[in-house]
């Protein structure tokens, strides 16, 4: 992680830490789960590595935001992480998967790397909305990681 820790978002979901691991680990199926209209398609060919690269879009704030997404580290099946940039800066996300109940912990992190000054301002403003998105996202992808399991 190269910025300071952010907020965290977590779910339980049914399936084991390696199935979950395999979902997640699939960039260009994120769309699946996410909450703001994603696109995503790899720039980089094969298995996702660390230095694979995607073209992503999604829906910021009422309007289409691009960004590039590098996968900057991966340790099957317990993490992966990915950096983001789109014209606002660079930001990280953490995927953190621990077995537990039968199934895995998903915890999900943002971190800033890049960010403009008044960045933890905007996190404390729109904070009902960034959870509402994160959470609605890790709903999602319990239920479809859920449904995969039974």
């Amino acid at each position: 992680m190269r910025g300071k820790a952010g907020p965290k978002w977590t779910v339980h979901v049914a399936a084991a830490p390696e199935a979950t691991y395999a979902y997640l680990v699939e960039v260009t199926r994120h769309p699946e789960w996410g909450m703001d209209d994603m696109t995503v398609e790899a720039e980089t060919p094969g298995p996702t590595k660390v230095g694979s690269r995607y073209k992503a879009e999604g829906t910021l704030q009422g309007k289409r935001n691009p960004s590039t997404v590098v996968i900057t580290d991966l340790d099957p099946p317990r993490r992966i992480e990915f950096e983001a940039e789109d014209k606002r800066g660079i930001s990280g996300h953490v995927f953190t998967l621990t077995a537990q109940d039968g199934g895995t912990q998903v915890t999900r992190q943002i971190y800033g790397v890049k960010q403009p000054f008044i960045a933890p301002l905007f996190l404390l403003l729109f904070k009902g909305a960034i959870d509402q998105n994160f959470n609605g996202a890790l709903a999602k992808l319990k239920t479809r990681l859920d449904t995969k399991t039974a």
